[in-house]
């Protein structure tokens, strides 16, 4: 019985609703559980290998991969939203946020070329290389995320 209803849902690309909020709800206490622990350091922190995980299962069980990975995203989507989660903005991905957030490093290198930094400098060593990189992090902020992957493992100074 159990073999024929997940014989279903893989044809169907969905899982029962029942089956759907249990799962949900075991994501949920794992992602509280190693966040806690301190496991992880957000509760983001075992997106990556749930996702993974639950595709790898769901397609051991028939389904197709892109339903299996659409049903991955979406139970944890709805974990995170049980758990309040609320994901960093783009900023807080990169390395400069620590000055947002209060937390001033001290530089001795330039950030885009890494040459040591002038008497006076304290990110860039001049014009050229901060005018490069603004551009450069201007396009990664408009691109889309198959544009950025590309561009970012094309060019590997941003």
């Amino acid at each position: 019985m159990i073999a024929a209803r997940r014989e279903r849902e893989a044809r169907r690309g969905q899982l029962g609703k029942g089956r759907f909020e249990m799962l949900v709800k075991e994501l949920v206490a794992v992602i509280r559980l190693a966040f806690e622990a301190g496991a992880t350091a957000t509760l983001f922190g075992l997106e990556g290998p749930l996702r993974a995980g639950i595709r790898a299962d769901l397609c051991r069980q028939g389904w197709r991969w892109q339903d299996a990975d659409d049903m991955a995203r979406e139970m944890l989507n709805e974990a995170f939203r049980a758990v309040r989660a609320t994901r960093p903005g783009w900023d807080e991905g990169q390395p400069e946020w620590i000055i947002h957030a209060g937390t001033l490093i001290e530089r001795t290198r330039c950030v885009r070329c890494h040459v040591p930094l002038p008497e006076g400098h304290f990110k860039f060593c001049g014009d050229v290389c901060k005018s490069s990189y603004h551009s450069n992090l201007s396009l990664l902020k408009s691109a889309g995320e198959d544009q950025v992957i590309k561009i970012v493992t094309k060019h590997r100074s941003i």
